[in-house]
């Protein structure tokens, strides 16, 4: 009995803190190591490290109910220009420190919030400014985080032409019902079509993101997901396990409610399921002449940008 229910307690879902957004955490910041900071900023590189550069933007749609990143929703376009400005700001102080050693980008990465929630025209002016201080003409992967709902044609074109070489869509779940219920801004039409525009931009990958297990999902619903991401045939996926951790509605949702467990899937999702066999697994493509061989590789950035919590799920 004791063990049956050992079993049970580890299976179930229960809210932690599941992520590292950076390291060290800021839980261990402290005004005494901030000189300690300073000097590591001021120390060359050593030899043969890789630069990489993370863009975090904090602005959504919406909030989904399992979000724990630093987002907003309220912003207008007078205070994302306020934030790019800082940003620019940000890149300027660093690119003028010695750790940076006169490398280029070797790899970048806009996360979020929702990278593509922003207009062309900010995404632009982002991107030129950030060119200028560190060139990209090295870069070996430059990936970029859209929500299917945010994204045009023409908007498309303009991250394409940015230089992206890997477009990950945000597209989590295909069902209607399952989206709605975790507060995702988009729905299966925006996923479709989004999909058939970034396609016929031409990126060099795109990659679909996935959750396993969210509030409302089925062994069945989450199956015929799977069916649905095979059939669109993207050049790689990647597969989060749900999680709940503490700055979520969701917990808050638990908190009124007094439950102890997460209202999310009853079914197992990792370790020795049958369908997803980790917390996030990743299948590359084959590459082709049009496609990057090295493209999907995702590196650890060596700095960022930002008020941000790390690449996210869009």
């Amino acid at each position: 009995m004791g063990a049956l229910l050992q079993r049970t307690l580890e299976e179930e879902t229960t809210v932690g803190s599941y992520f590292v957004s950076n390291y060290p955490p800021y839980s261990f910041w402290s005004p005494e190591f901030v000189p300690e900071a300073h000097a590591a900023l001021d120390r060359p590189p050593a030899p043969e490290t890789p630069l990489g550069v993370y863009l975090h933007i904090p602005f959504c749609r919406k909030r989904c109910h399992f979000c724990y990143f630093k987002v907003y929703t309220d912003k207008d376009a007078s205070e994302i220009e306020l934030y790019l400005d800082a940003a620019i700001q940000e890149l300027t102080l660093y690119s003028q420190k010695r750790f940076v050693g006169g490398r280029k980008p070797r790899f970048l990465y806009f996360g979020g919030g929702t990278p593509s929630f922003i207009s062309s025209r900010q995404l632009t002016r982002i991107v030129t400014a950030m060119k200028r201080l560190l060139p990209w003409d090295e870069a070996e992967e430059v990936a970029f985080e859209g929500e299917p709902g945010t994204l045009t044609e023409g908007k498309l074109r303009v991250i394409r032409d940015m230089g992206v070489t890997r477009l990950s869509l945000g597209i989590e779940h295909f069902d209607d019902r399952i989206l709605q219920a975790n507060g995702r801004a988009h729905g299966s039409k925006d996923i479709d079509r989004s999909y058939e525009l970034a396609r016929s931009v031409g990126f060099p990958q795109i990659n679909i993101d996935l959750i396993a297990g969210m509030m409302g999902d089925t062994e069945p619903l989450w199956r015929e997901c799977v069916k649905k991401t095979i059939a669109l045939a993207p050049d790689s996926v990647t597969i989060y396990q749900m999680e709940v951790p503490y700055n979520t509605t969701i917990f808050q949702g638990m908190k009124v409610s007094g439950q102890t467990v997460a209202p999310v899937a009853d079914w197992r999702t990792s370790a020795n399921g049958s369908i997803t066999r980790s917390r996030s697994w990743k299948r590359p493509a084959t590459p082709s002449p049009a496609r990057t061989p090295r493209s999907g590789i995702r590196r650890e950035p060596a700095f960022s940008i930002g008020t941000c919590c790390g690449p996210a799920r869009t």
